[in-house]
């Protein structure tokens, strides 16, 4: 910290010059992220009410009925309206606690959660803290799960299974239907890892675009991640954790005695907890809508479609896997997906790569003239 003051016009310059080379969602070039440009609107919410810390909820009685609200909403679009939860940091804190919550039903009596080997890095992070075994099932050639596979791998010391609803590496469904079936059977919790799909397959499902079945509406689903963040077009951070019952929710929650609104019992990782972040959260469901979001979502599915259909037309290069959700994975066979990333990053383009195949994700902040941009330079360095 330097001993003399700076004019706020020096800080903004050292501020620009440092963030000059920076990424950003309005250059349309970002195409790998599962986040997007916060809504405006939910940006002026957050900004205005930046001061909340829900860490000490008795401070902000209004916030957290407002929380409340937005949670109702979040459960309704995912078949279970009195669903119980909280906005949390993201897809990350949200799986922590689900499998907390997970650990602590079983009372000890097992200690392994069965996943797919496509589930989110947040799974094995969250193993690590809760001193939980993973068991990783193989996909098959076509990306997927084969659910004789899942029950293969449970065992008397199963306690949970992790499904996923839109995988990180293409998007895709879990076969979440047989899940449920095995939990229900077997007594194991079955938690639903949405945090893309939570916001895009519902409406998805609406648009005739998949009949998949992976939320509440099933019997064995006792929670689900959901990230307002990402297609939910929410400020960062904004993740969402729903529980089936207010039950689940008190196995996480621990008494603190000390808080200037009083005593309380919080169900979180953090402690402090972004007010600001809940209370756009909420802002943007009532302002948007079922019809606002069911919109983002078909526009989406037009931009995935085009590429797609650009992606099958360019020599050296085939999709990996058919779009489910709005996800495009681009492989090539004339050189390695390593090269091909590189000379897309050459020319401007924030592309993910994973073994064996490129990500791109079609979020609400790109548009076709961007999308035809990455065809015409697929097209270019595919040939080079």
């Amino acid at each position: 910290m330097r001993e003399r003051r700076l004019s706020k016009f020096s800080v903004g310059r050292k501020l620009a010059r440092a963030l000059a080379s920076d990424h950003s969602f309005r250059s349309g070039r970002i195409i790998g992220s599962m986040c997007t440009a916060p809504h405006p609107f939910a940006a002026r919410v957050f900004s205005k009410h930046i001061e909340k810390n829900l860490g000490d909820p008795g401070l902000s009685p209004g916030a957290m009925a407002l929380e409340a609200e937005a949670i109702r909403s979040l459960g309704g679009l995912l078949s279970l309206p009195d669903a119980h939860g909280y906005v949390v940091t993201g897809g990350t804190e949200a799986n922590i606690l689900a499998l907390w919550a997970a650990r602590e039903r079983a009372g000890g009596r097992g200690r392994e959660v069965v996943v797919s080997e496509a589930a989110h890095f947040s799974i094995d992070k969250a193993a690590r803290m809760l001193g939980l075994e993973i068991v990783k099932v193989p996909l098959g050639r076509d990306r997927t799960l084969d659910p004789a596979e899942v029950e293969k791998r449970l065992s008397p010391r199963t306690i949970a299974l992790v499904g996923i609803a839109g995988t990180t590496d293409l998007g895709l469904i879990d076969p979440i239907e047989e899940f449920s079936r095995l939990a229900v059977e077997r007594g194991l919790y079955l938690h639903v890892d949405a945090a893309l799909g939570g916001f895009v397959i519902p409406f998805a499902r609406e648009l005739g675009r998949t009949n998949r079945a992976f939320d509440f509406s099933l019997p064995g689903v006792q929670s689900i991640t959901i990230d307002p963040h990402k297609m939910g077009m929410s400020v960062i951070p904004a993740g969402g954790i729903l529980f089936r019952s207010r039950e689940l929710l008190e196995l996480v929650r621990i008494q603190v005695p000390y808080l200037s609104g009083g005593e309380t019992a919080l169900p979180t990782v953090v402690g402090t907890r972004s007010g600001a972040s809940v209370l756009a959260v909420w802002a943007l469901l009532e302002h948007l809508g079922r019809r606002g979001y069911r919109a983002a979502v078909e526009r989406a599915y037009e931009l995935t479609d085009f590429l797609a259909a650009e992606v099958r037309t360019i020599p050296g290069l085939n999709l990996v896997a058919e779009p489910v959700t709005n996800v495009v994975g681009i492989g090539a066979a004339a050189m390695p997906c390593e090269r091909l990333a590189s000379l897309l990053r050459e020319k401007g383009w924030a592309v993910s790569l994973f073994p064996g195949h490129l990500r791109v994700v079609l979020m609400p902040h790109l548009r076709l003239k961007h999308i035809k941009k990455l065809a015409a330079d697929l097209r270019a360095v595919a040939s080079s």
